[in-house]
């Protein structure tokens, strides 16, 4: 008699027990998806700026002189640009006469720093204007970098 008290009180646990059980977890995977948005201002600068392109001429002398300058753009990959000078027509100082030019008139950005050269040119013959031994002159100039 006891036995089967137990063994009812067993069977009634047990039935409780399943009646209230916690379904067992199950495994799965949840995948959501996003973007990731990048918005890129490009850009150009000078790393190198050129210095002054400066002439050393004696009055009459019978070879023309040069002179040079270099300077360095760096600009974003693949980003084309284009150099130009001011004012490349007639160029004059202390009575001389004097033509610039750039190495390249344009380029394309390889995210890196790229070397480029004014190249200036004085033909010779030319007397120049000066009331002493030795005078010099300046004449500013610029370099525009358009992107």
């Amino acid at each position: 008699l006891m036995e089967n008290k137990m063994n009812k009180r067993l069977a009634v646990a047990l039935a409780v027990a399943a009646a209230f059980a916690i379904p067992a977890a199950q495994a799965g995977t949840a995948a959501p998806t996003f973007n990731v948005t990048v918005t890129l201002t490009s850009k150009c600068q000078v790393t190198t700026a050129p210095t002054d392109v400066a002439f050393t001429y004696t009055s009459f002398q019978a070879t023309a002189a040069t002179a040079s300058s270099t300077y360095g753009v760096k600009c974003t990959n693949t980003l084309p640009y284009t150099m130009t000078l001011d004012n490349t027509a007639t160029n004059t100082v202390a009575g001389l006469t004097y033509a610039i030019a750039l190495s390249a008139a344009s380029g394309t950005g390889n995210g890196a720093a790229q070397s480029y050269t004014i190249n200036g040119t004085m033909a010779s013959g030319q007397g120049g204007t000066c009331a002493l031994g030795s005078c010099s002159g300046t004449e500013g100039r610029t370099l525009t970098i358009t992107y």
